[in-house]
């Protein structure tokens, strides 16, 4: 009984790191249209969630997906990233003005009309957190389509959308 005991306690206290490990750590690195972004330009190419691959939209689906978060919220053809958080809202998913690890960053009026969204993958002491991102505007104007992480984010001006686990193996 006691050996009994024993394994299912060593069984949860795996289970235990293992979840707290994920949860702590969210997978940012992978995203599957990375070898098509052009370094400049349009990216004319339309991912699985009918957003435009290489902006931060689709980045960000596919990082939902990557952590095994819902994506049936999305509206196709409402998702540029300054209407996120009316989509989400839509759906009664939380928006608010605190970050957490595995919430969307949205940025309403960063590059109008757009916006902009991000992953968030980490909150740090005193409300700033890190994203992970792929073509975040620039202040001169120019489109990279490119991947980037930001660490000690301000949260001055940004909402999060609390996306929850979803319940089935499909997105």
């Amino acid at each position: 009984m006691l050996r009994l005991a024993l394994a299912s306690f060593v069984t949860a206290a795996v289970l235990t790191t293992a979840t707290h490990a994920q949860a702590s750590s969210p997978i940012a690195y992978g995203y599957p249209y990375a070898r098509s972004c052009p370094g400049a330009g349009i990216a004319d190419v339309v991912d699985r969630w009918s957003m435009y691959a290489c902006n931060c939209t689709s980045y960000v689906a596919w990082a939902l997906v990557a952590n095994r978060q819902r994506t049936d919220w999305f509206v196709r053809g409402a998702m540029n990233a300054w209407n996120w958080p009316h989509v989400a809202q839509l759906a009664s998913l939380p928006v608010d003005r605190v970050a957490a690890p595995g919430a969307v960053a949205v940025w309403p009026h960063l590059a109008p009309p757009f916006g902009h969204v991000a992953y968030v993958t980490a909150v740090e002491p005193g409300g700033r957190f890190d994203v992970a991102e792929y073509n975040l505007p620039s202040f001169d104007g120019a489109e990279t389509f490119s991947f980037d992480t930001r660490h000690g984010v301000s949260p001055s001006g940004v909402l999060f959308i609390h996306v929850p686990q979803r319940r089935s193996a499909h997105a």
